[in-house]
């Protein structure tokens, strides 16, 4: 198998984030798009292997969150966020008496979000971190988190705008075997400017924590990077070509919805592409 140049990707990654992150770096807050108050239809997956089909009330909420202060983590979020849930409002149908289900008994939930014509998937999960000492540690915080790919290895998170504009995908990593996650790249922007080195080797640890069922695998990941300056040369200009795709696609949507969503998925599509490769290769070889 070819050398994966995970360090290499994520450096690269890095880089974008920093270019983003340097607009209006003055101002501070954070401002979450919060969902309707009303109940949606879906399904409850409880722990207990039971599932009930009904509608539970503002659950789709938030899927965007805009920066206006880069000095903060991801995770610093995690506890004031709409995810954050201790119980869900749950009811049959408008004729039922609503009841509150415990988000303790609850795996996940699922419904069908009418602006995007998709269905989402919102999956409780007790978070890992990384602490001082570069050791994978569990947290007390449980969280219901947005799927964003499933499979194996599967990735939950949300996208981050700044001014209207894309700045990065907080996803967590989850072994399907399990119902644990991590943020791989759980830093500030400030951060970026201090040690890279160290947060690539806190990214690769926290893979290394998701994946540590398949020792081969954890092989690959020790694997010293090898990257030319022809490699360097040759993403930059892939970056470069998906900022300019970017811009010419939004030249034929309307509204700044629609070119904010648009920029995000493409970007978010490009951020994720490195993480999605290693775990297609953890499938490959850890079946």
């Amino acid at each position: 198998m070819k050398k994966l140049f995970l360090l290499f990707f994520i450096a690269i990654a890095l880089n974008s984030f920093a270019q983003n992150g340097r607009m209006n770096q003055q101002t501070s807050g954070v401002e979450f798009y919060f969902g309707k108050k009303d109940y949606v239809p879906a399904t409850v997956q409880l722990t207990n292997g039971k599932t009930l089909m009904g509608e539970v009330q503002d659950f789709d909420s938030p899927n965007i969150i805009e920066i206006r202060d880069f000095g903060f983590k991801p995770s610093d979020l995690e506890n004031d966020i709409n995810y954050n849930r201790k119980k869900i409002r749950f009811r049959k149908n408008a004729d039922d008496t609503s009841i509150q289900i415990s988000a303790d008994s609850i795996n996940y939930i699922t419904h069908f979000d009418i602006e995007t014509k998709e269905i989402k998937e919102f999956k409780r999960l007790n978070i890992l971190t990384t602490n001082n000492n570069g050791k994978i540690e569990k947290t007390d915080r449980v969280i219901f988190l947005p799927l964003i790919k499933k499979d194996s290895i599967n990735f939950y998170g949300y996208n981050m705008i700044a001014q209207g504009k894309y700045v990065r995908t907080v996803f967590y990593l989850n072994n399907s075997k399990d119902n644990l996650a991590i943020n791989p790249l759980d830093f500030s922007m400030m951060d970026l400017f201090k040690n890279q080195s160290k947060i690539g080797q806190e990214v690769v640890n926290a893979i290394k924590h998701v994946t540590n069922d398949c020792p081969e695998f954890q092989k690959i990941l020790d694997q010293k990077m090898d990257v030319s300056e022809e490699m360097k040369k040759d993403a930059i200009q892939k970056y470069q070509k998906m900022q300019s795709d970017v811009n010419e696609g939004k030249k034929n949507l309307k509204t700044k919805k629609e070119k904010r969503d648009f920029e995000s998925a493409v970007f978010a599509n490009y951020y994720l592409d490195p993480f999605i490769k290693l775990t297609e290769s953890y499938k490959t070889m850890c079946k």
